[in-house]
């Protein structure tokens, strides 16, 4: 509905904040889907997932490509999956909606990483056109940075800027188990 209402907006700014929510709604969804015809209702594979949420941004962030490097499987706690898939939805909408704004096309690469220290470490990263200098994302008043900042503590996680030569790199890193576990 979310979809439909976007394309029928007159009005451009509605209709990307449309499309900004139905994104969000999707990648909510997709994690319910997944755990109706999974016997582990608590688990969830997070690579699997994540894949499913790209496919679906994917018309979003057109015509910038998502590359994806991911192991085979992360199992992960459905409920922080849900998290970290929003987290993802933000990062890869930002980096298609400002990377690449003179460019017909360009790459935004996601990245998963098992760690031995008992975490997943998730990048997403362009060569666009970067960031400002004085950009700092904990005093941003953008939704998308605020949401995904917000959500990382949830998780326990954190949430950093690298500073490329070129483009912008955010990474994250998320326990495999809450701090209660």
């Amino acid at each position: 509905m979310l979809h439909l209402q976007a394309n029928a907006a007159d009005d451009p700014a509605v209709s990307e904040r449309l499309m900004e929510a139905s994104t969000r709604v999707l990648a909510v969804g997709r994690a319910y889907n997944r755990l109706a015809y999974n016997a582990d209702y608590e688990n969830i594979d997070l690579v699997v997932y994540l894949r499913e949420v790209v496919e679906d941004l994917e018309a979003t962030v057109a015509p910038c490509k998502v590359q994806l490097d991911t192991p085979k499987e992360i199992q992960f706690a459905a409920d922080r999956a849900i998290l970290v898939a929003l987290i993802v939805n933000e990062l890869i909408m930002n980096a298609g909606r400002h990377a690449y704004p003179d460019s017909t096309d360009g790459v935004i690469r996601l990245q998963l990483v098992l760690s031995e220290q008992e975490a997943v470490s998730i990048s997403v990263s362009d060569d666009g056109i970067g960031l400002p200098a004085d950009f700092d994302p904990a005093l941003s008043k953008r939704l998308g940075t605020r949401i995904a900042l917000g959500l990382a503590g949830q998780l326990g996680a954190d949430l950093t800027r690298q500073k490329p030569t070129k483009g912008v790199h955010f990474t994250l890193i998320v326990p495999l188990q809450t701090a209660a576990n």
